[in-house]
């Protein structure tokens, strides 16, 4: 399966050549390196290496430059599990070097390999007598931990409420579409999820605004993200039950 090599660029130029040689291993045909989407101190000599090094590699692999937001941790993740989400869906294993990043790219793209159970590596400098760096002593793979979901029901009240619901009734009712608000199983629906929304809102994935007489439901960033993992740990599913089948 050929791979993408997802970098993120640093003020290392060296090491992060050396770094995507060094996992010469992998069947690698794409690389995409990423460089801020604002302009923050020392950006400016950020993409300029970026296009050095598309200029260097381009002569063997396809590669391109892509931004992301080096601030917000949980959005940079986003934006990754977005990238590979796509990568995979084009047949391509997907490894994540972060060999040369700020270590909040680091964290956002270790979120990212865990919740797309992707690959993830970093490298050890090597240093000479003057402790002047001069290349890489080893790269090394991190090793990832699954991401342990909250329920399916929770799952399911995380996916309804989506971009926001103006209410707890409207909530009810689309999950389940049709229900009569004046029933005996709406107020139990009502109270099952009030529950399970006390839960999702002290794990930090929901919000809840009060406007007027409605208490809107909204999901946090944190929420998103998790949805958005979660859709595409169900893709992923979905296709190994129909390879399973295919065999």
């Amino acid at each position: 399966m050929p791979a993408t090599q997802i970098v993120f660029v640093g003020h290392h130029k060296e090491r992060l050549i050396e770094s995507i040689r060094a996992l010469r291993d992998l069947p690698t045909s794409r690389i995409i390196l990423f460089v801020g989407e604002e302009n923050l101190p020392g950006e400016a000599r950020v993409r300029r290496i970026a296009k050095e090094i598309k200029e260097e590699l381009e002569i063997i692999w396809e590669v391109e430059i892509h931004k992301i937001d080096k601030r917000n941790i949980i959005k940079a993740a986003s934006q990754l599990i977005e990238i590979i989400r796509n990568e995979k869906h084009l047949g391509r294993e997907v490894v994540i070097n972060a060999s040369g990043s700020l270590r909040t790219l680091a964290i956002a793209g270790y979120i990212a390999a865990c919740v797309t159970s992707s690959k993830i590596f970093t490298s050890i400098p090597r240093y000479n007598e003057k402790e002047e760096e001069v290349g890489i002593e080893e790269i090394i793979e991190v090793p990832t931990l699954p991401v342990d979901f909250p329920g399916e029901e929770q799952m399911e009240i995380i996916s309804s409420i989506g971009s926001g619901v103006e209410s707890l009734d409207e909530l009810i009712l689309r999950i389940n579409p049709g229900m009569n608000k004046g029933s005996s199983e709406f107020r139990r629906e009502r109270s099952r999820l009030s529950h399970h929304l006390a839960k999702l809102e002290d794990a930090g994935l929901i919000r809840k605004e009060k406007h007027g007489r409605n208490v809107r439901i909204v999901l946090t960033p944190l929420g998103r993200f998790l949805l958005e993992g979660a859709v595409y740990g169900k893709e992923v599913d979905e296709k190994k039950a129909v390879l399973e089948e295919v065999r």
